[in-house]
């Protein structure tokens, strides 16, 4: 019977310089057996993995915690690099990948070879692009993975920052297509990803809120239950943040309730 993935997604490794981007086994207690998740969402940066083996080094350190407490990992490829900022805010989320793009997961696919816990992320959030620029993306990635280690599971973003998975597919088996679900998309979740969710595997790799949001996330929760899908909620450390300090937030109770975690915060 397949597993039901639902946990956090933990941000710091595309960004932090600190070794382990200053994350604890610890912290990964509090998340798998504090919380009750069962897999935990990696973001990373393309330049440092291919670049530095002391990062892949301790990307996999990373995933041996997590695995060694009966979690999964998904490696998601966050940015490119630490420097470029592509839009507003400083954000430094890319609209596509480049040729770097199949190196690194290359790389990865060797380096986690033989680690069935692992998942590859493809590419963060695809937007500004049409849909068969990015699947042929997708595809050239996926392949790149494939030509190395044939097993791995993949996922698969949508358009519109990995929102919308409407025209997105590509012919690779064993892949899950991921959407990113935030208040400001609106409520147009059955076009947009429910619908593909009925037949094929979906799972929800961004989503979270702040204590206005609690209604929409029950309802959006709620949902995700109805298809049966999994989902890594954002974000232990970056806004909107599930914990500051070792309690949960108002919408972080909420992600702590529904992963079955214990009553008392973050830090029980």
């Amino acid at each position: 019977m397949p597993v039901q993935l639902r946990g956090v997604n933990l941000s710091g490794m595309e960004y932090e310089s600190a070794r382990h981007a200053g994350v604890t086994e610890r912290e990964l207690e509090l998340m798998l057996e504090g919380w009750g998740a069962n897999v935990v969402r990696v973001p990373f940066v393309q330049s440092r993995a291919l670049g530095e083996r002391g990062y892949r080094e301790e990307l996999r350190d990373l995933v041996e915690w997590i695995g060694v407490r009966g979690g999964y990992t998904i490696l998601d490829l966050q940015w490119l690099d630490r420097e470029r900022v592509w839009g507003p805010g400083k954000n430094r989320v890319p609209p596509e990948p480049d040729e770097g793009s199949e190196r690194v997961w290359e790389v990865l696919a060797r380096e986690f070879r033989g680690t069935p816990w692992v998942i590859f992320d493809l590419f963060n959030e695809p937007h500004d692009i049409g849909v068969e620029r990015w699947c042929g993306w997708a595809e050239r990635l996926g392949r790149a993975v494939r030509a190395v280690d044939e097993e791995r599971v993949l996922m698969v973003g949508g358009l519109d920052w990995a929102y919308d998975l409407r025209g997105v597919r590509v012919g690779l088996r064993d892949v899950v297509y991921s959407t990113h679900v935030y208040p400001g998309k609106g409520w147009e979740w059955e076009a947009a990803f429910g619908r593909r969710a009925g037949s094929e595997a979906v799972f929800a790799g961004e989503f979270g809120g702040v204590a206005t949001d609690l209604a929409w996330g029950r309802e959006l929760l709620d949902y995700f239950d109805e298809l049966g899908m999994g989902w890594t909620a954002w974000s232990w450390r970056d806004h909107p943040h599930l914990q500051r300090g070792g309690e949960a937030t108002e919408f972080g109770e909420l992600v702590r309730e529904r992963l079955g975690g214990k009553k008392n915060g973050a830090g029980s």
